[in-house]
């Protein structure tokens, strides 16, 4: 492992080879699409600092995911418009392409044989584990998988955990000790780097995104949601506003379905258009009883959830529950 910040590498999991000589540092962008307050691609520009190699970010979509429609790819993409526009405000070089049925050729397996580390997001959900591992078994070149989605780190935790109560006391001084320190961004050693691509890049910022996902093969029967549009600039509004007027009665209301008492931010934080590292640390700031409850589902349930499934290897078949369910 390379000399880097103790608070990026302990969010670090490497397949055991060492970096190739040459290259570049590829950050496979699958599940963190935003530019700041990133673990991964901290990671990929720390590595490419000590390394004294450019960074390039990989950015794609794919139609053949399951259950890949309109209404997901209308999201992903505006997504990928706003993170796209973040790089490249940083100076961080990046390039996006769209799986359709008129180009399906393997794109990242050919930047990646190029790349001297790959470094993506440690989802610990098929089929993104899938895919993380298909790519190591296809390329000589390390690949780091990073964990972006939980304020405790899955290496840092170590295991999994079947229940609430003991999660929370184990991870608790963990969890305090990050939601105190701010994240800081590292920034690009040098200019934006973008190698010779295997394919024409689609700049998103004035593209037409309808007629982007009519290009692919999803299904068009489920239309997007336009008062739910994707990307950082819509996840951080919509919890700004739920942050400022509905935190302090989530206690009360959540589960009342006529009062609107949650904070709808699911779909921005599973695709991490947002670090739930903010969310958690805004909430406390807040510190209403209706943010600790708020907490207590953002960092228990949900990242019990996430240490469960990082160490459970069939975590989606009926034989992974436990005896006592």
């Amino acid at each position: 492992m390379l000399d880097l910040p103790p608070l990026l590498t302990e969010r670090i999991r490497a397949t055991p080879r060492p970096v190739a000589p040459g290259g570049f540092v590829l950050y496979w962008m699958r599940a963190a699409l935003r530019a700041t307050e990133n673990p991964a691609l901290d990671v990929a520009l720390a590595a490419g600092r000590a390394l004294r190699l450019p960074v390039f970010v990989y950015r794609a979509l794919s139609d053949r995911t399951p259950y890949a429609n309109a209404r997901h790819h209308t999201f992903l993409l505006q997504g990928h418009r706003d993170v796209e526009r973040d790089l490249l405000a940083r100076g961080v070089g990046t390039a996006f392409h769209l799986e359709r049925p008129s180009d399906r050729r393997p794109h990242l397996k050919t930047l990646a044989q190029q790349a001297a580390l790959v470094v993506t997001e440690d989802q610990p959900v098929d089929p993104l584990r899938s895919w993380a591992r298909s790519l190591a078994r296809s390329v000589s070149a390390p690949v780091w998988c990073v964990d972006t989605s939980a304020v405790a780190p899955i290496p840092v935790v170590g295991r999994a955990w079947h229940r609430a109560f003991a999660f929370r006391e184990a991870v608790a001084p963990l969890q305090a000790t990050r939601l105190a320190l701010p994240w800081l961004d590292h920034e690009p050693a040098g200019a934006a780097f973008v190698p010779e691509l295997p394919f024409d890049p689609i700049a998103l910022a004035d593209a037409d995104l309808a007629a982007l996902v009519a290009q692919t093969g999803v299904d068009f029967t489920i239309g997007p949601v336009p008062a739910t549009p994707g990307g950082v600039d819509a996840a951080q509004a919509r919890w700004a506003a739920f942050r400022d007027s509905g935190l302090a009665r989530y206690g009360k209301d959540r589960n009342d379905p006529l009062r609107d008492g949650v904070s709808r931010l699911s779909p921005y934080l599973h695709h991490g258009m947002i670090s739930a590292h903010r969310v958690a640390r805004e909430a406390r700031e807040e510190g209403s009883d209706g943010s600790r409850k708020y907490l207590d589902e953002l960092l228990v349930w949900r990242e019990l959830a996430h240490h469960w499934c990082a160490h459970t290897e069939v975590h989606d078949r009926l034989e992974a529950l436990p005896a006592w369910a």
